[in-house]
């Protein structure tokens, strides 16, 4: 980063604005939520691993329930996280102490991907700071252009594939 002149904006080399652009896209990618199998086969595992109270509701259904709320990335329901849970919780947790535990499991991603969004935001040393539509060069909107239908095909597929990575988990039930 580029930080020569005291008041001067921030700015980063165009090298660390694609390496960052590049982690945010896979950092994106692996927080994306994980199938509903997944979540079903993690919650059902710390059912058998926790003990349960007398007289309480069928373990199934309520797995089945967690399962359909739980909308956090593969990372969150490794062994590892498992293993946690099952030594945090001596009875089946509530769903909100499940949530709690799975948050924790990906905040240091979450955090992540925070500071390269704020990475990726900082303009490329070099640049032209950009005014009004009305004062930009036709260079300056043709780059403008260019950028928005980069991100909003980018927006699009990712919003397509979610949808079909959730309506995929909803056939599987």
């Amino acid at each position: 980063m580029q930080t020569e002149q005291p008041g001067a904006p921030l700015a980063i080399s165009s090298t660390q604005k694609v390496e960052a652009e590049r982690a945010l896209a896979a950092i994106e990618a692996a927080l994306q939520p994980a199938p509903q199998a997944l979540a079903l086969r993690w919650i059902s595992a710390l059912g058998t691993l926790t003990a349960t109270k007398p007289g309480e509701a069928d373990g199934d259904a309520k797995a089945r329930a967690y399962a359909a709320m739980l909308e956090y990335p593969a990372s969150a329901f490794s062994r590892a996280s498992l293993d946690a849970a099952a030594r945090k919780f001596r009875w089946f947790p509530s769903y909100a102490e499940v949530c709690e535990h799975l948050e924790a499991e990906v905040a240091a991603a979450k955090a992540q991907r925070h500071q390269l969004r704020r990475a990726v935001a900082l303009p490329a040393e070099g640049s032209k700071p950009v005014g009004k539509w009305s004062t930009m060069t036709d260079e300056q909107k043709a780059e403008f252009e260019a950028t928005m239908a980069k991100f909003r095909s980018r927006f699009a597929s990712d919003a397509s594939r979610s949808s079909e990575d959730r309506s995929g988990s909803a056939e599987a039930r």
